[in-house]
């Protein structure tokens, strides 16, 4: 058996020798032959281009070129350390039904040491929301370290380009039902080099991907909330038209309660409470593609 280690590097000269020395190291332990590094090194594939153009594009180039049978992506800070590599070959090698396993430092068992609060705050509370995205439950959905059949992986038209590629990935494996299966891990603050994190496009790209998984969960409570606020002001209106409560059109609430008002509160619920039907109709409909793609890939 071969594997492939796909790491997106960007910005990590600091840790360039010693990342790939932990990584060859812990390949070692697990009997994989691994050679220095050096420019002669067979084993060492290079890939690169001289302008960044996104994480998902370095892992969409990374896997088009990767061999093994089992391909595995990390972070080259080795913020998760080079063991969680072996133990997730071992996870596949000892389980034929199982495609993929992911790394999770959220679900039991796993752990962090050292993450700055506010940027664990936000990827908890991200992976919190696509716990609800996805089905089954998966508790870290955009964690880079995973481990992947060549078949299952090889078989996706991937095309993100940035940090949503984690996403899309999980995405398009489940729409293929292809087994996955998480891991605990341990997240590390990165002790070299700087963090490319931004909190404005990370926090917009998942909730745009998380509408994109479950629109009915934004557009029908929206549109829920609306329609139950159609029906309270309609017993409102009814109150005051009935002279239920003595003086109750001096009061505001029944001020602006109107016809109107209601007409345009129902109205606007079953629009938006229809936008997420329509929604839940196209996901069905993008998932059925993306089996149509995985299949002519493979051919």
């Amino acid at each position: 058996m071969k594997i492939s280690i796909v790491a997106p590097m960007y910005n990590e000269k600091d840790n360039l020798v010693s990342s790939y020395t932990k990584i060859v190291d812990e390949l070692k332990v697990s009997q994989i032959k691994a050679l220095r590094l050096s420019e002669d090194n067979s084993n060492l594939k290079i890939i690169g281009y001289t302008i960044n153009q996104g994480r998902g594009k370095a892992i969409r180039t990374g896997i088009d070129a990767a061999s093994g049978d089992i391909i595995c992506t990390i972070d080259f800070d080795l913020s998760y350390d080079a063991p969680h590599i072996t133990k997730m070959i071992t996870e596949l090698k000892n389980n034929s039904l199982i495609d993929v396993i992911l790394t999770s430092c959220y679900m039991p068992g796993g752990n962090t040491i050292g993450v700055p609060a506010f940027r664990l705050l936000i990827s908890k509370t991200a992976n919190l929301l696509y716990r609800f995205a996805f089905t089954p439950q998966i508790y870290t959905s955009t964690c880079v370290v995973r481990a992947y059949r060549k078949d299952a992986i090889k078989s996706l038209d991937l095309e993100s380009d940035d940090k949503e590629i984690h996403l899309e990935i999980i995405s398009k494996l489940l729409a293929n039902n292809f087994k996955i299966k998480e891991i605990p891990g341990t997240l590390k603050r990165r002790t070299l080099g700087a963090s490319n994190f931004k909190f404005a496009s990370h926090s917009i790209s998942h909730i745009l991907f998380f509408v994109q998984e479950r629109p009915f969960a934004l557009f029908g409570i929206v549109g829920l909330f609306l329609f139950f606020l159609g029906l309270f002001s309609s017993v409102v209106l009814t109150i005051n038209r009935l002279g239920l409560i003595e003086n109750a059109s001096d009061s505001i609430l029944f001020k602006i309660t109107s016809p109107s008002f209601v007409l345009i509160i129902f109205l606007t619920s079953f629009q938006i409470m229809s936008v997420g039907f329509i929604g839940i109709q196209n996901n069905n409909l993008k998932k059925e593609l993306f089996k149509i793609q995985s299949k002519l890939k493979k051919k």
